[in-house]
């Protein structure tokens, strides 16, 4: 067991998880919106409804399955309905997970009535399954039977009985880190930065828009809440589609606590507000009170010390001299970097491996945009836009009243990968379809009011796997040359998964590329960004290390203070 790490006592407790049927013929867990339902005749044939995605990690289903659907017959009949739930695997087999349900006859008439079914399922899911349910029906007399769904008046549903969807990574195991990110289970409480970063790694099954909330309790060691450490939110981050998701929190102990062990608790709740997982860890880390006299010797470090050596209490302590001293820097650090704002007529990309914060700059320098009266829009493909919405908002970047304004529109590529009706004004069918792509994207450009605006595009990255590499190549050449041809500025993200001469053609086309990387130095996670590129333009091409913080975004190393 490493340091900063423990073992712990588990909760997965079986969830009904609620499952709309949904267009076009999927299974969702968002609640449908008040209009006109859509419709469907079981009689003619079976009727599916899939949840997508595919299963992204291990699940089971055990307990009552129970379907309530809205339904209405031409004529007043006797309606016999048989339902399934079936799984299909990565290795394209089918599996009926439950045998054909045939409920007691009822009768129905033209008016839509709610039908409830009732049946048990039991079998474990794993990695890359694809879940659907079927429905059929037939009549005495012979009439035509009629689904309704998607609606708020005719919300037709299947629940499951949903465990072990949400689940803690890493063994099972929570970390404890102090103020500078290293993992250690003692903490000091004459510290002058009373700081524990707690990290948890989560895996979900339907990936991580599912997990709504987690929070963190701290208890001592008779488990009583501690006032200051109670439901902690933790958020994620930093924000990937990769699992496992990393969770993080931090809590300022008082320099009043008591000495001793601590623990926490941490409770996960899904998209549906349901708690899906829990963990009840044992001891993990202490809070303990060094004498005054070494405290004092340590604060006294930074000013005296012959040859970088200290006496405290008859021990001796190396201090490096040589080290130079590295002072925080805001966000406009980077116009630093780049010798001067970005201008317009720019191609920037952005790339990096998973965790490096591609997105993060992205939205930052948004929001700088923004703030200055530029126009923006910015084009999802590896999230919803609400979830970029919120995520901004955490780090500090609230864009709702840009919004409001119409200085930023989102142009949606994810929702319909998701299987989800996206809700906003601009979005694609499919991700394939670059041509729509494209189109939308100069909808959401109008000559006028974008003149010297951006384009922000995250990422480039799902587009690589489903067109060919000349077509993506071709595409982000015609939208950024137009978004240039508009005097504006377009950036692209884009991760190491994309292949390495696509990436090296668009390196080539773009005018500025960033290199962002994160990485472990000595058992410490560290981040580190360089402009590897500036065409026609002087610039700092070493790599700069760079931090992140919650309500304040990236924070930059620089090696001259702050004037």
């Amino acid at each position: 067991m490493g340091i900063g790490e423990s073992r712990a006592v588990t909760s997965t407790p079986t969830v009904g998880r609620i499952f709309y049927f949904s267009s076009p013929n999927s299974l969702t867990t968002i609640l449908p919106s008040s209009g006109t339902p859509s419709s469907t005749n079981l009689t003619r044939r079976s009727v599916e409804f899939d949840l997508p995605p595919l299963l992204l990690r291990q699940a089971t289903v055990n307990g009552n399955l129970n379907f309530s659907l809205w339904i209405a017959s031409s004529v007043q009949s006797t309606l016999y309905l048989n339902a399934t739930l079936s799984v299909k695997s990565l290795s394209g087999s089918w599996d009926n997970g439950t045998a054909p349900y045939q409920l007691t006859p009822r009768s129905v008439g033209p008016r839509p009535t709610a039908y409830n079914l009732v049946g048990s399922v039991g079998r474990s899911l794993v990695l890359g399954d694809h879940i659907y349910v079927a429905l059929h029906s037939f009549t005495i007399p012979k009439a035509n039977v009629t689904l309704f769904w998607g609606s708020a008046s005719y919300p037709s549903l299947v629940v499951l009985p949903f465990s072990g969807y949400i689940t803690l990574a890493g063994g099972q195991s929570v970390y404890t880190l102090d103020s500078s990110e290293n993992p250690t289970n003692n903490f000091d409480l004459n510290s002058s930065i009373p700081k524990i970063i707690f990290q948890a790694n989560f895996f979900s099954a339907l990936g991580k828009t599912d997990i709504s909330r987690v929070n963190l309790t701290v208890v001592d060691s008779n488990l009583r809440p501690v006032r200051t450490g109670t439901n902690l939110e933790m958020v994620q981050f930093p924000v990937t589609l990769d699992q496992p998701y990393v969770y993080t929190t931090t809590w300022l102990y008082p320099s009043n606590a008591s000495d001793g062990v601590y623990q926490v608790n941490i409770d996960a709740f899904d998209v549906q507000n349901s708690l899906a997982f829990s963990y009840r860890g044992p001891t993990t880390f202490s809070l303990s009170r060094t004498s005054p006299l070494v405290q004092a010797a340590f604060n006294l470090l930074p000013y005296f010390g012959i040859g970088g050596v200290v006496a405290v209490g008859g021990a001796f302590y190396y201090r490096r001299t040589k080290t130079k001293k590295s002072y925080l820097a805001p966000f406009d650090y980077f116009s630093t970097l780049t010798a001067g704002e970005l201008s317009g007529g720019t191609a920037v990309t952005i790339e990096g491996n998973t965790g490096s914060g591609k997105t993060l700059l992205a939205e930052q320098l948004m929001f700088e945009d923004l703030k200055r009266g530029r126009s923006c829009v910015f084009v999802t493909t590896g999230d919803f836009p609400s979830n970029i919405r919120a995520n901004m908002k955490t780090m500090g970047f609230d864009i709702s009243g840009y919004e409001q304004n119409g200085l930023l529109t989102f142009v949606d590529g994810y929702s319909s990968e998701a299987g989800q009706e996206s809700r906003e004004k601009f979005s694609i069918p499919s991700l394939g379809d670059l041509t729509t792509l494209g189109m939308k994207i100069s909808s959401s450009l109008p000559d006028k009011s974008f003149k010297g605006g951006s384009l922000y595009f995250d990422s480039l990255t799902p587009l690589a796997s489903k067109a060919k590499p000349e077509s993506l190549v071709s595409f982000v050449q015609s939208v950024g040359a137009r978004v240039k041809g508009m005097g504006g500025k377009a950036f692209f993200t884009l991760g190491p998964s994309v292949d390495g001469v696509v990436q090296k053609q668009l390196e080539e086309m773009a005018d500025c590329v960033v290199q962002m990387e994160a990485f472990e130095e000595g058992g410490v996670r560290k981040s580190r960004l360089r402009i590897a590129k500036f065409r026609a333009r002087r610039h700092q091409q070493g790599w700069v290390i760079y931090t992140i913080e919650e309500g304040k975004g990236i924070i930059f190393y620089s090696k001259k203070p702050k004037q």
